[in-house]
């Protein structure tokens, strides 16, 4: 059951930051022909596409932690028992979603502190705190995607999301 939630609650938040890179492509084309034929590129693309990319970001996180496709490094996992190998890969997972709590929380106070303080980007005035909040929904899932993989790993059964 928990599995089947995360999973799906996963695939739809990462098909949402895919839809916002490909947003954030296009706009970057426009932008470009913009510049080149009309000398009229669109005012603040660069902002736009900073801001769209780290949401983009926070929302793949958690498909890939489900999908347990991070980059790692096993130099010694050949020479250890399976059970050490499961020990470290919780362990890994259990770091991950500290990693994870810690951002939620820094985020979270950087969202506050940009909406009472009004902080806005330099060209469009966009008002930071909305990518900011945007960025945290991922965070969460992927902190909770991150402890149940370390649950999973205990048991030696990993859990394989289908591609």
């Amino acid at each position: 059951m928990v599995e089947t939630v995360l999973r799906r609650l996963s695939i739809a938040v990462a098909v949402l930051g895919g839809a916002v890179v490909l947003s954030v492509i296009a706009m970057s084309l426009v932008s470009l022909l913009g510049r080149k034929l009309w000398s009229a590129p669109i005012p603040g693309d660069i902002e736009i596409l900073e801001m769209a990319i780290a949401v983009a970001v926070a929302s793949f996180m958690p498909l890939c932690e489900l999908r347990d496709n991070h980059i790692r490094v096993d130099l010694i996992a050949g020479l250890l028992p399976a059970g050490v190998n499961r020990a470290l890969l919780s362990l890994s997972h259990l770091l991950l979603a500290l990693v994870a709590a810690l951002l939620i929380w820094r985020t979270g106070l950087l969202t506050l502190d940009s909406h009472e303080y009004g902080s806005t980007s330099t060209m469009l005035a966009v008002p930071l705190w909305i990518p900011q909040m945007l960025m945290l929904p991922g965070l969460a899932l992927l902190c909770a995607c991150a402890l149940y993989q370390a649950a999973r790993s205990l048991t030696g059964k990993p859990l394989q999301v289908p591609s």
